[in-house]
């Protein structure tokens, strides 16, 4: 996992209020709540995004979890799982699948073989097993009660300079996480955790949590299939603690339409947020820059006047509607745009990447290389920093075609082993006149869930409109129609 968090030393645990037991320290703590092996454990974090968090410069050893981030874990990934999931895996006891193989395997003894024996054999392995199983139940019940019980006692005894702790970290979280850098929103996650360390109630930070997983996936390496249903669960649990907070809906709505393509109830909630707090800049900026559809020009050209209204000198917003003015036929305008932002904040990586996009559409290749180099070392993305490097070698000896070139065949290699989308691979195939491969990697992006709503959007596919399968393609993602308005 890309995410890194601060550690506290034993006397900021003394002298913070830190509640002993919500932190888990270290692979054995963090397997024991889980009821796990260690080995099991570290599989989950590398294949199913189990929030686990490196002190920096620590190694894989220094890890630490929170309690609630794995009960929100354990709540966005419930769907998938089985009763087969309550048992141990085999992994967790050679015995038990010692066991198992045993009763699978042909008997190599005379005595198992005969037909009084493997009566009480299927017997005992049934008993076995059944025991095994409601005993596992009955543990993980247990300790979910433990838990339960646990966490009320919490709620009721949180004080009041509990509650004002919980509120400053959540402030100094606020701030990291308006900065949008690597460093500052893995600084922010910490601070958002600690928040509900001290106050698990607190609706507030469990929002913020899940705008920093939001914003993980855009401004470091955090995949979005990683990042997207830890926002989602965070920002549920933020709706259920406090309904009226317009952040928790705006947080909701943000991450169900990139992280399950819930347009509706995205749009349901993002005005749920705008009806709660109709002066909250981002509320408008995120509700445009999520329903970016050409159909929907007008709606979201009065949701991003709004949010630069309400906070002119957002950088973010800005720089936003940059790329939405370049993708509705005002180049020049949101080029303009972008470089008055890149001049403000040089090392704010946004500007820098819809650039690099923006000179890739205009086939400015020098400038969309310049571009893209800078977006990479910002975001710590040495790969693609490398693979840009490479490209640009490439164009100064042998110009554009060179260059496509290069870009087709590293990018196919970061694609084949699941670092890149289908979609951005797609964009260099069309360049090189591959148009059957691009429409098969779009495919294969929808069927995975992954980065093919920019074709919405992105000027690039617009050579394909005229395609049935890609026609085919936009109508499977079934985007809805926008709502008859009107703006007074």
């Amino acid at each position: 996992m890309a995410t890194h968090a601060t550690d506290l030393s034993s006397r900021e645990k003394l002298t913070s209020g830190f509640h002993p037991g919500v932190r888990i320290d270290g692979w054995k703590e963090i397997a024991a709540y889980l009821g796990r092996a260690e080995r099991t454990v570290k599989r989950w974090e590398a294949d199913r995004g189990l929030p686990i968090h490196r002190v920096p410069g620590g190694g894989r050893a220094s890890v630490h979890a929170y309690e609630h981030e794995i009960d929100l874990w354990l709540k966005s990934n419930h769907s998938s799982e089985s009763i087969s999931s309550v048992l141990p895996s085999t992994n967790d006891s050679q015995s038990q699948k010692a066991s198992v193989e045993s009763w699978n395997q042909p008997s190599s003894s005379p005595l198992e073989g005969t037909q009084h024996s493997r009566p009480f054999l299927a017997v005992a392995v049934v008993a076995a097993c059944l025991a095994l199983f409601v005993g596992t139940v009955w543990s993980a019940r247990n300790t979910k009660a433990r838990t339960n019980i646990r966490i009320a006692k919490t709620l009721e005894t949180v004080s009041v300079s509990e509650k004002e702790a919980a509120r400053s970290l959540y402030l100094s979280g606020r701030f990291e996480w308006n900065k949008r850098t690597p460093d500052s929103l893995n600084r922010a996650l910490d601070l958002f955790n600690r928040s509900i360390v001290h106050d698990p109630a607190a609706a507030p930070a469990y929002a913020g949590l899940a705008d920093t997983y939001v914003l993980l996936c855009e401004y470091s390496m955090v995949p979005p299939q990683e990042a997207y249903p830890r926002a989602i669960a965070a920002a549920t649990k933020a709706v259920e603690l406090d309904d009226s907070l317009a952040e928790a809906h705006r947080s909701l709505g943000f991450a169900e339409i990139w992280g399950r393509w819930d347009f509706r109830g995205a749009e349901h909630e993002l005005q749920r947020a705008i009806e709660l707090n109709p002066r909250d800049p981002l509320s408008h900026l995120w509700f445009a820059t999520a329903f970016e559809n050409p159909e929907w020009y007008a709606i979201t050209s009065h949701e991003f006047d709004l949010a630069q209204e309400l906070d002119p000198s957002s950088a973010t917003t800005l720089v936003n509607k940059s790329s939405w003015l370049f993708n509705n036929g005002h180049q020049q305008e949101g080029i303009e745009l972008a470089q008055q932002v890149e001049r403000a904040d040089p090392d704010f990586v946004a500007p820098h990447r819809y650039l690099s996009y923006m000179y890739w559409n205009q086939r400015r290749y020098r400038d969309f290389l310049t571009e893209s180099q800078k977006a990479a070392d910002l975001q710590h993305d040495r790969e693609t920093s490398e693979v840009t490097a490479a490209a640009s070698v490439a164009f100064q000896k042998g110009g554009a075609q060179a260059m496509l070139q290069n870009l087709y065949v590293s990018r196919k290699k970061q694609y084949d082993i699941g670092k890149l989308s289908g979609t951005a691979l797609a964009m260099v195939c069309l360049r090189l006149g591959r148009k059957d491969e691009a429409l098969q990697l779009l495919n294969n992006d929808f069927a995975r869930h992954l980065g093919i709503l920019s074709i919405l959007t992105e000027p690039s596919f617009s050579e394909l409109s005229g395609d049935p399968r890609y026609r085919q393609l936009v109508q499977k993602i079934d985007f809805p129609k926008p709502p008859a308005v009107r703006f007074d």
